[in-house]
């Protein structure tokens, strides 16, 4: 059973910890992980309420700079794209991240690539020949098409439909309900807004927003 620690102590990371537990629960044989507590800044509480219990929070420049926390597993419980890249970066050579996956999954795993830091939470609904990159977010019921190209630090929020054969780049939020319709292109650092249909590609650094969906502004 491997130590892990989760990054963040927001509402969001209180999810991972959940997730973290229901693939705990799943597991046929013993837990497969051992949470520890969340690691914030100096500003973070405490301790986190979970439930009915308290786990807690780790300084973060106390953490990182202590070998008794070497060789253990992190999420990154924070939702928001350039902070995945930014906390990976400054923390990708000391430390484990692994796909955390809902026991709730579907898809057909022998026919889906995924890189490091992926998390999956229940109800999402994966095909076959998907291409995942590292660190992407994938909430609540999201569902991705066949052939479809995902790269790395995106942030996909619940009830989002990817049809089959879209590609998106790198850190992208894309809204809860929002759908991407087959074989269309979203690029880098671009935001699909709630509830949006994208009916046409969608360049890098651009907001869009609407039914279908057109470009409101630059994301800067």
């Amino acid at each position: 059973m491997k130590d892990i620690y989760i990054l963040g102590s927001g509402g969001f990371a209180k999810e991972v910890h959940f997730l973290i537990n229901d693939i705990n629960s799943s597991s046929k044989k013993k837990p497969i992980y051992n949470f520890k507590g969340y690691i914030d800044k100096l500003s973070a509480t405490d301790e986190v309420k979970f439930g009915e219990k308290k786990f807690p929070v780790f300084r973060e420049d106390i953490f990182f700079c202590s070998d008794q926390f070497n060789k253990v597993d992190l999420a990154i419980g924070i939702g928001t794209p350039h902070i995945l890249e930014k906390l990976y970066c400054k923390f990708s050579e000391r430390y484990s991240f692994p796909n955390l996956i809902h026991p709730s999954f579907v898809g057909h795993r022998e026919a889906i690539m995924m890189g490091i830091g992926n998390i999956i939470t229940a109800g999402c609904v994966f095909s076959l020949d998907i291409k995942i990159g590292s660190f992407n977010l994938f909430n609540l019921n999201t569902t991705v098409g066949h052939d479809t190209v995902v790269g790395s630090y995106n942030v996909v929020n619940p009830g989002v439909n990817i049809s089959g054969g879209v590609t998106i780049g790198n850190k992208n939020l894309i809204g809860t309900n929002a759908a991407v319709l087959q074989y269309l292109s979203i690029g880098d650092n671009s935001i699909l807004g709630a509830g949006a249909v994208l009916s046409k590609n969608l360049e890098s650094n651009l907001v869009a927003v609407g039914v279908p969906a057109k470009v409101l502004k630059e994301n800067i």
